[in-house]
C-alpha cells in the first residue's frame, strides 16, 4: 500500500534548507564535557539503586517527583494555576490476576511562555515517564538483584527533559513548552491519559507532541523517532544534529508498535500531531535485550555517558526546532 504524508513539499523545503544553510559550529570539548557532567548526575540519581526503580505509589517515587519539581523551579519555569508545584495528583491502578489496587501519583508539569505575542497561545508539549518497575524479586535465586533501575527505560528520556528545561529557559522559543514527567506509563500510559482528561491548556492549542522514551542503544551515532510523519521529519532533522556526531532516523516499520505502547501515542489518538524520540538502535539484539526490563538497566560503568550528552542535546535541537517553526505541523 501506497504511504502518504502530510505536507510533502515543505518536507522537501526544509531538507534543501538544512543542507544549504544550517550548519552548526562544532562544539568544544568543555561544552560536551560539561554536558556529560550534568546529566550523569541526573541519571545516578533517578537510576539508583536508593531509588528502588521508582514504582509508582511508593515514597522512592515521590523522591523522584521531587526531585524533577526542584530542578523545574531552579530554571523558573512556571507552573500551571490549576497544578500546585508543578504536581497533578493522578489515580494509578494497579490490576493484577490477584487484585486491583489504586495508589496515588503524579505527573510533574511546568511551562515556558513562549516569546513570540501570537505563537506563544500554542503549545509544544515535552514528555518523558519518570516511573519504572520497581523492586521484583527473583523466585528462583533470593540473592539476586531485584531492583530494575531504568537507566535507559527511562532515566535517559527524563535527564534529556532536564536537560531542554536548563536551555530553553535561558532563551524562550516563539511558542510556549509544557514540560511533562509523567507517572503511570509502565502501567499502561496512565499518566498522559490523566493530562489529556485534565489538561492545564484546551487540547486544541497543543500543536506538537515529542516525547522521549527508549529501551536502549546499540548505536551511538543515531537516534529513532517514530510517529505518524517521523521519515520526512527525520529527513529534516538530520543536518541539524550533526554537529552532535548524531543522525535522525524513523523507526524501521516492523517497530512501530513500541511507538504504540508509549506515551506520544496516547496524544496521537486524540489527533495532536506526535512523535518519540528514541536512543538509537539498528536492531534489537543482545545489546538492547540485556538491559530493557531488567535490573543490570543501571547507570554504571558500562554506561555511555558522552552518547547520553549528544543524545540530550539532540533533542534540545529537535525541541527548539519544532517550538520556533512558522508552521507545525510543519
Amino acid at each position: 500500500m501506497k504511504k502518504t504524508t502530510l505536507y510533502p513539499n515543505i518536507y522537501l523545503v526544509l531538507f534543501f534548507v538544512f543542507m544549504v544553510s544550517c550548519n552548526p559550529p562544532r562544539q568544544s570539548f568543555h561544552e560536551i564535557e560539561r554536558v556529560k557532567q550534568e546529566s550523569m548526575a541526573h541519571i545516578r540519581f533517578l537510576a539508583s539503586d536508593e531509588l528502588k526503580g521508582k514504582k509508582p505509589g511508593t515514597p522512592e517515587m515521590k523522591i523522584a517527583a521531587r526531585y524533577i519539581v526542584e530542578q523545574f523551579r531552579a530554571y523558573g519555569l512556571q507552573s500551571f494555576s490549576n497544578i500546585t508545584n508543578y504536581l497533578q495528583g493522578v489515580p494509578i491502578e494497579f490490576i493484577t490476576p490477584q487484585l486491583i489496587k489504586n495508589v496515588s501519583c503524579n505527573n510533574i508539569v511546568g511551562f515556558i511562555e513562549g516569546s513570540d505575542a501570537i505563537l506563544k497561545n500554542e503549545y509544544v508539549v515535552l514528555i518523558a515517564h519518570y516511573d519504572h518497575l520497581g523492586v521484583i524479586p527473583d523466585s528462583v535465586n533470593a540473592n539476586s538483584d531485584s531492583i530494575y533501575n531504568g537507566a535507559r527505560d527511562n532515566g535517559m528520556g527524563i535527564t534529556a527533559l532536564l536537560y531542554t528545561a536548563k536551555e530553553l529557559s535561558k532563551k524562550p522559543p516563539r511558542r510556549s513548552v509544557i514540560f511533562l514527567a509523567t507517572t503511570g506509563e509502565e502501567e499502561g500510559m496512565q499518566g498522559s491519559t490523566y493530562f489529556l482528561k485534565n489538561s492545564p491548556v484546551p487540547l486544541k492549542t497543543i500543536v506538537f507532541v515529542l516525547n522521549n522514551d527508549g529501551g536502549g542503544y546499540n548505536d551511538t551515532t543515531l537516534i529513532r523517532i517514530g510517529g505518524k510523519n517521523e521519515i520526512n521529519f527525520s529527513i529534516a532533522l538530520w543536518n541539524k544534529n550533526r554537529s552532535f556526531g548524531i543522525h535522525c532516523l524513523p523507526y524501521p516499520e516492523e517497530w512501530l508498535y513500541l511507538y504504540k505502547e508509549g506515551d506520544a501515542f496516547c496524544f496521537a489518538e486524540k489527533g495532536i500531531p506526535s512523535i518519540t524520540v528514541s536512543p538509537g538502535f539498528d536492531k534489537i539484539d543482545d545489546a538492547i535485550l540485556k538491559y530493557i526490563h531488567k535490573p543490570t538497566d543501571e547507570a554504571g560503568d558500562d554506561f555511555n555517558y558522552y552518547y547520553l550528552a549528544k543524545f540530550c542535546q539532540a533533542y534540545y535541537e529537535i525541541s527548539i526546532f519544532v517550538a520556533n517553526s512558522e508552521k507545525v505541523p510543519f
